[in-house]
């Protein structure tokens, strides 16, 4: 008789959730790089839209912005992911409006930000074992907010001089801190502009990202002659922040400095986590440089969509994004992303289900799902407290539900693909895919992250067993 997929998911939650704080100290050996920064976090409020004149802004104007070289570009972008509730992330190129918004705002709170310094932090506040993080840039002010487990090693020119120190003891004076601006908003709010009135569809931020120069996502030569010693022990490598080059020149040498990293320890699994990068060239130099030197990619399913139209794959793309994201025409893309690129793994986060495409001789599926598991109460956890401070955090999402979509979706992959061998589980030719539900949503204090969360620790929890 078949199981109430209900009762079967709530019961492999409560499992994970039961049995994770002793498991996590079994996962050990993980490397974190390369982008660390502040993020002030600042939720909207009426008060915040009337400073920026928000109701004075024509929202036609200034349609073809993309990035922020004013204030009316900030503007813009704004009302734009407000009014599709969609993340986006848009680069701030002026000093001048820069200042302003750092300055004029009072924020709500500072915390850790950049894809690297949220996973080491989260990482160790699970219980995670051996965090190693590089920046090639650390403030003191960034390097203060890291957990104190979370470890960084200095080099210098003496021989075997690498030593293994506390991260917060690895900032230069002379570094200062990249802070990027994140605008919290949530489903409901009302928004008027000078031409349009809308509601907020969707619980999500708007990210001004600072990119000063010099936080480049590469080792630097002393670092990268060592990365023998500083990845010895190392099983999981989660890298980031590759989005901020430009050139093929620049993504060439990030290739061959990942080169280095898989001949320092051949054992190691690397993963690559991808943002929303717009600029479809810059993309497809991801595709082509990184992705190959890569084992593992995460992406959320608009950021599937972009590396689909970057390959040429426009029509695929687009049967996903007018089908609402469903997980069916979701795993089509991934399983061309994963076809084309060589990728070991990708693993597709979306609000309502996770989606993972392994290699079979990646790690046992059911592993892969216990991670699944993890990553959504993990990523649960920090959008309802902001933070994760300890494994028993995950305990806020034991008694929520499971996500009736996701069950939904996971129905229209048993129809879709008629070879499950287990709840979730799909034999599909060299992979095994693996969907599971989320939890229901709750009140979301901070959204940034989350999918950064997501990633990390699905792609270290196959090191747990239970």
């Amino acid at each position: 008789m078949e199981r109430d997929p209900r009762a079967f998911w709530t019961g492999q939650y409560h499992s994970v959730f039961k049995h994770f704080e002793k498991c996590t100290k079994k996962i050990s050996g993980i490397f974190v790089a390369f982008n660390t920064n502040l993020d002030a976090i600042e939720h909207i409020t009426p008060s915040l839209l009337k400073q920026l004149e928000i109701e004075k802004v024509d929202s036609k104007k200034n349609a073809d912005a993309k990035d922020i070289r004013s204030l009316d570009d900030f503007r813009t972008g704004l009302i734009r992911s407000m009014r599709l509730g969609k993340a986006m992330e848009w680069v701030i190129d002026d000093t001048e409006t820069y200042n302003y918004l750092l300055d004029s705002i009072s924020y709500d709170s500072y915390r850790i930000g950049g894809q690297a310094g949220i996973v080491a932090n989260v990482l160790a506040h699970l219980g995670v074992n051996d965090v190693r993080v590089y920046n090639p840039k650390l403030s003191e002010a960034e390097a203060d907010i890291y957990d104190p487990k979370v470890k960084a090693f200095t080099v210098s020119e003496t021989k075997d001089s690498a030593k293994l120190i506390k991260a917060n003891d690895a900032f230069s004076k002379d570094d200062t801190p990249k802070i990027n601006m994140i605008f919290e908003y949530r489903e409901g709010q009302k928004i008027k502009t000078k031409d349009i009135s809308f509601t907020v569809p969707r619980t999500n931020r708007f990210i001004v990202s600072y990119r000063p120069k010099g936080r480049e996502p590469f080792f630097d030569d002393l670092y990268a002659n060592n990365l023998n010693i500083v990845l010895k022990g190392i099983s999981r490598a989660f890298l980031s922040g590759y989005q901020s080059l430009s050139t093929d020149a620049e993504f060439f040498k990030a290739k061959v400095q990942l080169g280095l990293m898989r001949n320092a320890n051949k054992k190691m699994k690397i993963h690559f986590e991808f943002t929303s990068e717009e600029d479809l060239k810059k993309v497809s130099k991801i595709v082509k440089y990184i992705l190959p030197e890569v084992d593992s990619l995460g992406c959320n399913e608009r950021e599937t969509c972009i590396l689909l139209k970057a390959m040429g794959q426009k029509t695929l793309a687009d049967s996903i994004q007018h089908s609402g994201y469903a997980a069916k025409e979701l795993y089509e893309g991934i399983r061309f992303i994963k076809g084309k690129t060589g990728l070991k793994r990708i693993h597709a986060h979306n609000i309502n289900y996770m989606l993972c495409l392994a290699d079979k001789d990646y790690t046992s599926p059911k592993v892969t799902r216990d991670a699944l598991l993890l990553c959504v109460g993990s990523a649960f956890a920090k959008s309802v407290k902001g933070f994760i401070h300890h494994a028993v955090d995950l305990e806020i999402g034991a008694g929520v539900p499971v996500n009736p979509e996701g069950l939904r979706q996971i129905d229209m992959i048993d129809m879709h693909l008629k070879n499950r061998i287990d709840v979730g589980i799909y034999s599909v030719g060299k992979n095994y895919l693996v969907a599971v539900p989320t939890k229901v949503g709750g009140h979301a204090k901070v959204t940034v992250g989350l999918g950064d969360t997501v990633s990390s620790t699905a792609f270290v929890g196959d090191l747990m067993s239970r």
